[in-house]
């Protein structure tokens, strides 16, 4: 074992034994409350003896005051940019374009599976309205609307690799947006509704930019999944019945993220929310996740951590 991997265990087993202790990181929580307010005591009593004295205050005093008024800047605009983005004002109007100066375009795209027995499949978007369900015959099936303004065709690549040692087959698909590049304070209309095979063992990657996006994927046999949302708003439904487990990871950004979740399984969603709320309906927080009834008791069970976000996240069953 490297020097990395053995940095990576004992990272996970602190991370384990220490933080997923609730009264410890209670108690680092407090200390840490306690250490700022003695340096904010510090601070006002040292910069108030000075200017009583008459003395200039010390370096490492100015050094906190700026410090302090960067932390107090930033706060400020990620409380203004989230404001924005919520009540969907001015510059931060990020709700989907439906302006159209050129020509709007839709094209239909259909890839056949080749013999693949699996499916990794990439979705990259970078703005508009994304659709995406099951229900193809192929491996693909897809309807793209676009300005031709602001952007081109997609492109769409699909590879079939063969595994040596079992000899099973896997189809790499991958879906770009492209743009032309058009100077435009506001890109012109853009949606992608996308059909995947359901009945393809399928790994999912997802990264959307701006807009909106529905990913019903209740329909799909997932083996893994990973999203990754900029601004605007997220929906992603895995209700409906489940085979087997499942771990995912959403990278929520700015806005509203539903996850619609099943009630026949376990569910386990352990979430990190930057700036705004939760809200459970019906999941219990058991000091590390919110949990149904049924996790550690289902023999399938859905593992999903949700990190980052600015706006309010919703846990549907």
């Amino acid at each position: 074992m490297n020097t990395d991997d053995s940095s990576r265990d004992i990272g996970s087993w602190l991370s384990q034994k220490y933080f997923g202790d609730t009264q410890f990181v209670k108690a680092i929580r407090i200390v840490s409350w306690i250490v700022t307010a003695i340096f904010l005591v510090a601070l006002i009593w040292t910069i108030y003896q000075a200017a009583v004295n008459g003395n200039p205050a010390p370096v490492w005093a100015w050094f906190a005051v700026v410090v302090l008024l960067a932390a107090a800047i930033g706060l400020a605009t990620v409380v203004v940019v989230y404001k924005g983005v919520t009540d969907q004002t001015g510059p931060f109007d990020l709700r989907p374009s439906t302006r159209i100066a050129g020509e709007l375009k839709s094209t239909t795209t259909r890839v056949e599976a080749n013999g693949a027995t699996s499916l990794r499949a990439e979705i990259h978007m970078a703005q508009g309205i994304l659709q995406l369900a099951g229900g193809a015959v192929d491996a693909l099936e897809a309807d793209f609307t676009y300005d031709d303004a602001d952007w081109k065709q997609p492109e769409v690549t699909y590879i079939v690799s063969a595994h040596d040692v079992d000899k099973s087959a896997q189809g790499n698909l991958v879906l770009n947006q492209r743009a032309t590049h058009r100077p435009a304070m506001r890109q012109g209309r853009a949606e992608w509704d996308i059909r995947l095979n359901q009945d393809l063992p399928t790994d999912l990657y997802v990264k959307f930019g701006a807009g909106k996006a529905d990913l019903q994927l209740s329909g799909l046999t997932l083996t893994r999944l990973n999203i990754e949302s900029g601004v605007g708003e997220l929906t992603v439904d895995l209700s409906g019945e489940w085979k087997h487990s499942l771990q995912a990871t959403v990278k929520a950004g700015i806005g509203d993220t539903v996850l619609r979740l099943p009630d026949n399984v376990g569910v386990r969603v352990q979430s990190t929310v930057s700036l705004g709320s939760v809200q459970p309906h019906g999941l219990t927080w058991d000091g590390q996740a919110y949990t149904n009834s049924l996790y550690g008791r289902a023999p399938v069970a859905l593992e999903i951590i949700v990190t980052g976000g600015v706006g309010k996240l919703s846990l549907e069953q």
